[in-house]
């Protein structure tokens, strides 16, 4: 298995660039994220308060365009994610992707712990943790051999607008894909 010891997913949004870095340990556990905020040289953008649970919420609809380490045809298809409240502490999302006899849906829920969302749901505990300026990072805690996994960078560049960066892992830690998400709000849950 190959070992992924870092990533670093980078978005552009007008003259405001956004990076983020995951780091993991020997052990595979992740250890470190660094969100780097740069603004193009002579303008003066203002930074976004940090993301929040409530931005969240909603139904979005989206764009992805998927790529591939074999360069073959990049993939594009509509996407919907739906993010509810079940209680103060806990959410429930429901991703839809895909085209045709492909689309998928995905539910998952989560624990929210301040700024942290904790999902259970999958193979590998996973964590959201919402960032200053807008940012969020996905991401497993620790990655095992034998499970598929995906990293990803999250960016809410307007109230209703946002973007999402999202590489995949085989289940031997080999990059599988890369797809970039555009999607907007189109109604808002409280």
């Amino acid at each position: 298995m190959r070992r992924v010891n870092q990533a670093e997913l980078g978005l552009i949004a007008g003259n405001r660039r956004l990076r983020l870095v995951q780091l993991y340990n020997k052990d595979a556990q992740l250890s470190q994220l660094t969100l780097i905020r740069e603004k193009r040289a002579g303008t003066d953008t203002p930074e976004r308060p940090p993301l929040t649970v409530d931005q969240l919420l909603g139904e979005w609809q989206g764009e992805a365009i998927t790529l591939y380490p074999d360069l073959r045809s990049p993939d594009t298809y509509s996407t919907k994610l739906t993010i509810e409240r079940q209680d103060s502490n806990r959410l429930i999302q429901q991703l839809t992707f895909g085209v045709g006899a492909s689309v998928q849906t995905l539910t998952s829920s989560a624990r929210i712990d301040g700024e942290m969302l904790h999902f259970q749901d999958g193979g590998l505990p996973v964590q959201v943790v919402l960032l200053p300026d807008g940012a969020s990072s996905n991401c497993p805690l620790t990655i095992k051999s034998g499970h598929s996994f995906v990293l990803e960078v999250g960016w809410l560049v307007e109230p209703n607008l946002r973007q999402r960066l999202i590489r995949r892992y085989s289940d031997r830690g080999s990059w599988v894909s890369l797809t970039l998400v555009r999607e907007q709000r189109i109604k808002r849950s409280g």
